[in-house]
C-alpha cells in the first residue's frame, strides 16, 4: 500500500509534466513556422511582386494588419501621428473633438468634447464614422483615424456617420480649432452645499487638478460631492489610481493588473490618507462614454462602498496597455494585462478577437462580486450604475439646432444687442418664441418630413394635367399646416430648447466652463445626484448591503 501511495502522485506529476512540456514545444513550433512563413511571404512579396513595393509600408501594414486580429487597443504608434498620447502630456491638439474608439471592426465617437466643434455639431457616443472627408474607415486603424481627423486650426474635416435609430447617413462639416483638454474642465458649488468636479480627461496632473478643486470646495461647509466621469475616455492608469488615493484608506488594494509575463502581475495600493472625509456622501456619474482610468475610478468607489455611482451603463475596458519603443520613430502599444477592481470583477466587454489565441482572455471562473458591505456585482460588462439616470434623449429636431449650431448663433446676436449683459442667464418661456421668431426671419427653420414631401411633389406633378392648378392649391394649403405643424414640434421641447439658449449664451459670456455650469441646471443626471446626496438615509440604503 505505502508503494503505490507513493508512486501514484510520481506518475500523475510525470504526466502533467510530459502534458505541458508537449504544449510548451507545440506552440514553440508554431513560433518558429509562422514567423518563416511573415518573413517568406514578406520576401516574396518585394521579389516578385507585379509592382516594386515600399517595404517600410509593406511591413507597417502587416503590423496594423497583425495588431487588428487582437483587441481594439493594440496599437502600431508613429511618433508624428501620435496626437492622442501627446494630448494627454500637453493638453492641446488641433481637431474637433471627438474621442475615437473600434468597435466590432467600426471606428465610433467614444464622446464629444464639450464645447468643441463636435460637439456643438450635435456628434454623440456611439456614433459610427463610416467615411472621414472621402476615405472610408472600414480598414483604418485608430492612430491613422486620429491622424485623418485632426489638423491645422480653421481647416475643414467632413464626416460622414451613421448613428442608431437612424435610417440614413448624417453628413458632417467641421471646422477644425485648437482643442485644449483640461482635465478639471470645471468645479464649484451647486445648491445646498454640494460640491461639482467634471473631471473630462485623466493625464499626468488630473488628481492634482481633482485634489485643488476639492480643497477649494471644502472650506465651505461642504455637504455633499459629485464627480462626473461621464463622456471621459480614461487616460493614464496612475493618474486614475492617484484620484482614488483621495477617497480610499492608505494601504487598501486599489487595483491588480495580471499578464503574461511577471512585471505585468502587479498590485496597486492607496499611497496616502484621504483627503475627503468618510462621512461625506459622494456620487460619482458615469455614460456610455465613461471608459478606461474613469471606470477604474467609479469602480474603486463602488467596491468600497465609498459612492453612489449614478448614470448609465460604462463602457467597458479592462485592459491595460503598456507601450514599448520600437525605433526611433515608431512605438508599440500592446495590451499585456487585465485589471481586476478590488472585488476582484474584470469589467471588459466581450469584444476581443478569438481566433487566433489558444485561450479564451476573458474567461473568468466567477461570475459575481462583492463590495465591502457585501453588495452583489457581474463583472465582464462596464460598471453597473447603483441608480439608472438619464438626460433627455435628443429628438430629432434639437439634433438639428445643434448641428446647425442656432443656439450658438442666436446667443452671439442677443449678446451683440444687449452689450452690458452678465451671468448668470435665465431665460423665460416667452424666449421660446422669440428664438423660433428669429429662425424664421434668417430662414433657418429646420425642414420637417412633411416639408420635404411637399417640395417633393414638384418633381412628380404634371404640369399639363388638367389638374394641375388644383394640385397646386393644395400644394400651397399643405405649405400652410406644415408651418404650423413645425411650430407645435418646436413648442414640444420648449424645456430643451431653453436649456440650449442658456448654455449657449452662457459660453458666449463666460467660455466653456460657465457653459457647463449653466448646463447643470438642466441636467437630470447631476439633479438626480443632489437630490439622492441630499438624503442621507437614502445614501446609507444603497451602499449598506444586504441586511439579512
Amino acid at each position: 500500500m505505502k508503494f503505490r501511495s507513493t508512486i501514484l502522485p510520481i506518475l500523475v506529476l510525470l504526466l502533467i509534466s510530459g502534458w505541458a512540456a508537449t504544449l510548451y514545444t507545440q506552440a514553440h513550433t508554431d513560433r518558429v513556422e509562422g514567423e518563416t512563413s511573415i518573413k517568406k511571404v514578406y520576401q516574396t512579396i518585394l521579389d516578385r511582386y507585379v509592382a516594386e513595393i515600399d517595404p517600410v509600408k509593406l511591413s507597417d501594414a502587416a503590423i496594423v494588419g497583425m495588431l487588428r486580429e487582437l483587441d481594439p487597443y493594440s496599437q502600431h504608434i508613429d511618433d508624428n501621428n501620435s496626437y492622442r498620447l501627446d494630448a494627454i502630456t500637453t493638453g492641446e491638439y488641433g481637431g474637433v473633438g471627438i474621442r475615437l474608439g473600434r468597435m466590432n471592426d467600426s471606428l465610433i465617437v467614444i464622446s464629444p468634447m464639450d464645447g468643441t466643434p463636435a460637439f456643438l455639431q450635435g456628434i454623440q457616443a456611439g456614433d459610427r464614422i463610416v467615411k472621414i472627408d472621402s476615405v472610408w474607415t472600414k480598414k483604418l486603424d485608430l492612430d491613422e483615424a486620429a491622424r485623418m481627423v485632426r489638423g491645422e486650426k480653421g481647416s475643414t474635416l467632413e464626416l460622414l456617420i451613421k448613428r442608431g435609430g437612424e435610417s440614413e447617413y448624417l453628413s458632417f462639416e467641421l471646422i477644425r480649432e485648437l482643442i485644449k483638454v483640461p482635465d478639471v474642465s470645471y468645479s464649484g458649488l451647486l445648491r445646498d452645499k454640494t460640491g461639482y468636479v467634471k473631471l473630462s480627461n485623466f493625464s499626468k496632473y488630473s488628481a492634482e487638478e481633482l485634489e485643488k478643486a476639492i480643497r477649494k470646495m471644502s472650506r465651505v461647509d461642504l455637504q455633499a460631492l459629485i464627480i462626473d466621469v461621464r463622456g471621459n475616455p480614461g487616460g493614464l492608469l496612475s493618474a486614475a489610481l492617484m484620484a482614488a488615493d483621495l477617497f480610499i484608506e492608505k494601504g487598501e488594494l486599489l487595483l491588480e493588473t495580471r499578464g503574461r509575463v511577471k512585471q505585468s502581475n502587479k498590485k496597486y495600493l492607496s499611497r496616502r490618507p484621504p483627503i475627503v472625509k468618510r462621512d461625506l456622501p459622494v456620487a460619482i456619474l458615469i455614460d456610455g462614454g465613461s471608459a478606461s482610468a474613469s471606470e477604474i475610478l467609479a469602480g474603486i468607489l463602488q467596491d468600497y462602498d465609498r459612492a453612489v455611482v449614478i448614470g448609465e451603463s460604462s463602457f467597458g475596458k479592462g485592459l491595460v496597455q503598456t507601450v514599448t519603443r520600437l525605433s526611433p520613430d515608431t512605438r508599440l502599444k500592446l495590451t499585456s494585462a487585465k485589471y481586476y477592481l478590488p472585488s476582484g470583477r474584470l469589467i471588459q466587454k466581450r469584444e476581443i478577437a478569438q481566433d487566433v489565441m489558444y485561450e479564451d482572455l476573458l474567461l473568468s471562473q466567477d461570475t459575481s462580486f462583492h463590495s465591502d458591505n457585501n453588495r452583489k456585482f457581474e463583472g465582464g460588462g462596464g460598471v453597473e450604475p447603483d441608480i439608472v439616470a438619464e438626460d433627455f434623449p435628443l429628438s430629432n429636431l434639437e439634433r438639428s439646432l445643434w448641428r446647425k449650431r442656432l443656439f450658438f448663433k442666436y446667443a452671439l446676436d442677443y449678446g451683440e444687442l444687449r452689450p452690458g449683459l452678465t451671468l448668470p442667464i435665465h431665460f423665460e418661456d416667452s424666449e421660446v418664441d422669440s428664438f423660433y421668431n428669429w429662425m424664421a426671419h434668417h430662414e433657418f427653420i429646420p425642414e420637417t418630413r412633411l416639408n420635404h414631401w411637399i417640395n417633393d411633389l414638384d418633381d412628380i406633378i404634371d404640369t399639363t394635367s388638367t389638374v394641375y392648378s388644383d394640385i397646386l392649391d393644395l400644394q400651397n394649403s399643405l405649405s400652410l399646416l406644415e408651418q404650423v405643424y413645425a411650430h407645435e414640434e418646436f413648442l414640444k421641447i420648449k424645456f430643451q430648447i431653453l436649456a440650449g439658449l442658456e448654455k449657449e449664451m452662457a459660453r458666449v459670456l463666460g467660455g466653456n466652463g460657465a457653459r457647463i455650469a449653466a448646463s447643470l441646471a438642466h441636467d437630470r443626471v447631476v439633479l438626480k445626484a443632489i437630490e439622492v446626496l441630499s438624503s442621507g438615509a437614502q445614501v446609507q440604503e444603497i451602499l449598506a448591503g444586504p441586511t439579512d
